[in-house]
């Protein structure tokens, strides 16, 4: 009993080792698969990478599958030789039916039609509505590995596209499936960046919006009064939304005293006097009354450097001042319960 078997089909010779179960295709070791395996293959890249990604991958392992194979037979043909023996090669290995025409050998083009490929047999069987791109790529690195130089391929005609065959137009070209992978993973990046970017503004919109709400806290003190803590550094920004805050919540709750605690203010500049004046008068539009309170000795003296004209608002060293002022200006007392004795 043989170990060893072997069949010529055309130029190409199959030969098998049973005993340690190994398969050659013109004396390289080689696989069978049936196309239902492929299909297996075909559809799982598709679903993990995504349609982008997975014509990449196609693309970059049917060049490099082309140049292997141009590799292996490179030495024992001529290139006209090569493109002549390639058909019934490739015929016999099962990839369809090869036919290589249009050879310009100044120009280093070819077309290629690809007659039931394995890959339009694939992709046909799996419902997919994509070209064929892993042998167009593939016969882009058998030509690169021919001609010396770097080739790509355009599909002249498609059977996705109803057409008879693929027709595959082979020339030289500064494209390489390298390059597709750099830019794939560039796409990528910039996509992840963006997606960052946009979480990254939404948060801030919020944190801004929270900021907002916890900076310029409107606080009722009894009917008629109002307070609002100032603290920490003001912006255009933050003084707008202090007056718009401001004006509203005096309106809506019928205030008449506003009382404008600065216990939180570090430096009182000019910026800050202009606008605490826009709102101060804003509140003497409406019929109210503002009183400073929380006021420092150390403010006290900034607000006298400034050259700010205070004279005629009500200032206090703190908001308890403040407040009692208000309540006597509203004419009301606060008188101590006495205790009931029994």
């Amino acid at each position: 009993m043989t170990d060893n078997k072997s069949i010529k089909i055309e130029s190409s010779e199959f030969s098998w080792n049973t005993l340690d179960g190994v398969f050659h295709f013109d004396g390289a070791p080689a696989l069978l698969f049936w196309d239902s395996a492929f299909e297996i293959f075909f559809s799982t890249i598709m679903e993990i990478s995504g349609s982008d990604a997975s014509n990449t991958v196609f693309e970059a392992t049917g060049f490099r599958m082309g140049l292997l194979v141009n590799e292996y037979y490179q030495n024992h043909y001529t290139v006209e030789e090569v493109m002549k023996k390639y058909s019934e090669i490739y015929s016999s290995a099962g990839w369809g039916n090869i036919e290589i025409l249009n050879y310009d050998k100044e120009a280093k083009t070819v077309t290629v039609q690809l007659r039931n490929s394995w890959e339009q047999r694939i992709l046909r069987s799996i419902n997919s509505e994509q070209s064929a791109v892993l042998l167009p790529c593939h016969w882009a690195g058998v030509f690169s590995g021919l001609f010396k130089e770097n080739m790509w391929y355009s599909l002249e005609k498609s059977k996705m596209n109803g057409d008879e065959y693929d027709e595959v137009k082979i020339f030289p070209s500064t494209i390489t499936p390298n390059k597709n992978i750099h830019e794939l993973a560039r796409q990528k990046e910039q996509a992840y960046i963006n997606e960052l970017e946009q979480k990254v503004d939404r948060r801030t919109e919020e944190l801004s919006t929270l900021i907002k709400t916890l900076s310029t806290p409107v606080m009722p003190v009894m009917n008629g009064i109002l307070a609002i803590p100032l603290i920490g550094k003001f912006n255009e920004e933050r003084f707008e939304d202090l007056l718009q805050k401001g004006l509203s919540e005096f309106k809506q709750k019928r205030a008449s005293y506003l009382l404008l605690d600065l216990t939180g203010i570090k430096e009182f500049d000019g910026f800050i006097i202009h606008r605490l004046q826009h709102l101060i008068k804003a509140i003497e539009l409406i019929g109210g009354n503002c009183v400073l309170v929380g006021i420092s000795p150390s403010l006290s003296m900034q607000i006298i450097h400034s050259g700010a004209d205070l004279n005629n608002l009500p200032t206090f060293s703190t908001l308890e001042q403040g407040i009692q002022y208000a309540i006597e200006e509203l004419g009301y007392q606060i008188v101590k319960k006495e205790p009931i004795v029994d």
